[in-house]
Formats: structure tokens, sequence, C-alpha cells
């Protein structure tokens, strides 16, 4: 019985003896018991584990309700701003052309602009597959869009879409597929996939020109490589060392 208040006693003075709170003549005492009773050693050593706070099941519950809110006010105020901008496309090409035209080519970009968008957000996973996915979907919309009101409302240009626009969009969707898919197979960072995309928009502008039939000769593709080329080989080395530089930086990080 004894033996058993000097147990309790000591335990109940554990918490302090462990934030070393008590005097010196307690702490003699507890560490001359604490030799002798293995049980009490065992409780001061559970008392020194750290403790596992677990959020309440009632506050993870509010913090998706408060996620989910913000996300939905999110894309209220971004659908209501796609809906004014349509709305008033809408009121403007009818009041000055009595008829639509110029309102469908708003409607495809607002559609460019806002999908990738969204699907981007709300993809729990491939966020940037999807997204580019969709982007390359909605540019070919765009593009054909564009096309249809500007020679068969509009009366302006030819027929290029087919020879033209969609050669070239797939030009450049192929470029852009390249960069991002350097980062999702390789797993390098995004200044260095931007490097990728620089590097490529060389031959890219390139061959762009010759689709568009913008060359006369050698002497054209000269100076537009001087002019353009030049530019882009330069941002693309800036973007190739800094993201070199942001990977080592990571690197010793990850090593500490």
């Amino acid at each position: 019985m004894e033996q058993r208040l000097v147990c309790d006693t000591v335990r109940d003075l554990l918490p302090m003896y462990i934030d070393h709170m008590t005097s010196e003549a307690s702490n003699e005492s507890i560490t001359s018991h604490m030799a002798d009773c293995g049980e009490c050693r065992a409780v001061m050593e559970q008392m020194k584990q750290p403790v596992r706070v677990e959020t309440a099941p009632e506050v993870k519950e509010f913090k998706k309700f408060m996620k989910k809110s913000k996300m939905s006010l999110f894309y209220w105020i971004m659908g209501a701003a796609a809906v004014i901008a349509v709305v008033t496309c809408f009121i403007v090409n009818l009041a000055i052309d009595k008829r639509l035209s110029w309102f469908y080519i708003v409607c495809a970009g607002i559609l460019t602009a806002y999908a990738p968008a969204y699907v981007c957000i709300v993809s729990q996973k491939n966020r940037l597959e999807k997204a580019l996915a969709v982007l390359s979907i909605c540019t070919v919309l765009v593009i054909g869009v564009v096309q249809m009101v500007l020679y068969y409302q509009m009366g302006i240009g030819g027929l290029w879409f087919w020879d033209m626009g969609l050669p070239v969009t797939a030009l450049w969707l192929l470029i852009v597929w390249i960069g991002a898919a350097s980062h999702m197979l390789f797993r390098v960072n995004l200044f260095i996939s931007i490097a990728i995309i620089a590097f490529l928009a060389v031959p890219g502008n390139v061959a762009t020109h010759l689709l568009i039939g913008d060359y006369r000769g050698m002497e054209d593709i000269y100076a537009n490589y001087m002019l353009d080329g030049m530019g882009n080989v330069i941002a693309a080395f800036v973007f190739l060392f800094i993201g070199i530089a942001f990977q080592a930086r990571k690197g010793k990080k990850l090593e500490k």
C-alpha cells in the first residue's frame, strides 16, 4: 500500500519533472524512485512521447465546406464575367452590323480561355495533360470559327483554314506538346520546358513562314532567322540556365 502511494505521488509529479519544474530535492527523490520502479519509468517514457493532435471530424468537414464554397464562388464570378462579355458582344454586334458575325469569334475565344482553366481546376490527376488537350481542341475550334465568320459572313479574305490555318496551328500545338511532354515524362521544371519550346520555336517560325508562303528566297529565311530566331535562342538559353539552377537548388535541398 505504501509503495502504491509513492508511485501515485511520483506519477503526479512526472509532468512537472519532465518539464524541469520540480525542486532539486524532488528531482533526487523521483530519480531514485525511477531506478527501482519499472512501471513508473514506463509511464514517464509514455509521457515523453509527442502528443498526436487529430483534427476533429467537425473541423475537417467545415474546412471541406469552406473550400467548396470558395471554389463555388470563384466559378460563379468567372461564369458571370463570361456571361456579361457574351451578352455585351451580342448586343453591340447586333446594334452595329444588324446581324451576328464577330460575336461568334468572341464566344469561341472565351471558351478557349475558360475551358482549359476549368478542366485544370476540377481535375484531380493529370491536370496539365487534360488542360492542354482541351486547349488544343479549343484552339482549332476558334481558328475554324474565325475562318467561317470572316469568309462566309463578312466576306473578308479567302479559304485559308485547310491550307494554312490548320497546318500552322498543328505545328505550334506540336511544339507546345513537346515542351509539356518533357515536363510530364522527364519531370523537368517549368523553366526547362519553356526553354525547349523557345528552341523549337526557331524552326517552327521558319516552317510557319514557309507554310504561308512568306519567303521569296534564302535571303528572307536568313533575315527572319536573324531577327526572330536569335531572340528565341537567347530567351531559350536564359530559361535553360534558370531551370538548371532551380533544379540544382532543389537537389541540394533534397540531399539535406
